[in-house]
């Protein structure tokens, strides 16, 4: 069974990557099998520089199918990317005059079709300024820019998702509030609970043979180790 994909859609700088983190934390601490799906963009700059063609977009879109596809052992996955921006990001470097590069265009927009119906989508919009982390290429005119298309995409296409606002404990409600959070790791009440007297007479009498036995293989006086 493939897992759920949750993901994190915005602009650089609105901070999906922090909200991914932290539902990934309260999902797995409820018993999830849960991790987050990374940006393969951000590696691929790290390495190769930032893309000046269309048709790297093809190769960002490998990268982030192969990241959520070693990702199938989980229940839950949390993308603060997803292919489908492949499409929206090849709208910004798209030579139209090309007959190449539009076909190429075309292309991204088939897969984005395709791999659409696997996510569960919330929009992040920009609420703050985006600051620089040395990989981070966009300036904040440029961001704005990334906003707008992505979430002229959502609407234009007619795809469902949710706005998510506010503070990171709000973010992270709203998305739990959406998707469903129901913790699948409960308390053992025998060890959360406070012991009765019957309980602790057991626990006195283990500890004490316990002890007993260590005191017989070290020496009497003598620490065990």
């Amino acid at each position: 069974m493939k897992p759920r994909k949750i993901a994190i859609l915005g602009g650089p700088g609105t901070g999906k990557t922090t909200l991914c983190k932290q539902l990934d934390v309260d999902y797995s601490m409820a018993g999830y099998v849960s991790d987050v799906c990374l940006e393969f963009a951000r590696s691929y700059i790290a390495w190769y520089g930032v893309p000046t063609s269309i048709f790297e977009q093809f190769l960002l879109y490998e990268g982030q199918k192969r990241r959520e596809e070693e990702l199938n052992y989980c229940d839950i996955i949390f993308c603060d990317n997803a292919t489908i921006l492949n499409y929206v990001y090849g709208l910004l470097s798209c030579d139209f005059k090309n007959p190449k590069e539009v076909y190429a265009l075309m292309k991204l927009y088939e897969w984005a079709m395709r791999d659409l119906p696997e996510y569960d989508i919330f929009y992040v919009p920009r609420e703050f300024t985006a600051q620089s982390d040395g990989i981070r290429y966009q300036d904040t005119d440029f961001a704005i820019v990334i906003d707008n298309k992505i979430k002229s995409f959502l609407d234009i296409m007619n795809v469902p998702y949710t706005v998510v606002t506010g503070d990171l404990p709000t973010r992270v409600r709203i998305v739990k509030e959406k998707i469903g959070f129901v913790p699948k790791r409960r308390r053992c009440p025998e060890i959360h609970e406070a012991l009765t007297g019957e309980q602790c007479a057991v626990a006195a009498d283990v500890t004490v043979q316990l002890l007993g036995r260590d005191a017989e293989g070290t020496g009497e006086g003598q620490p065990a180790r």
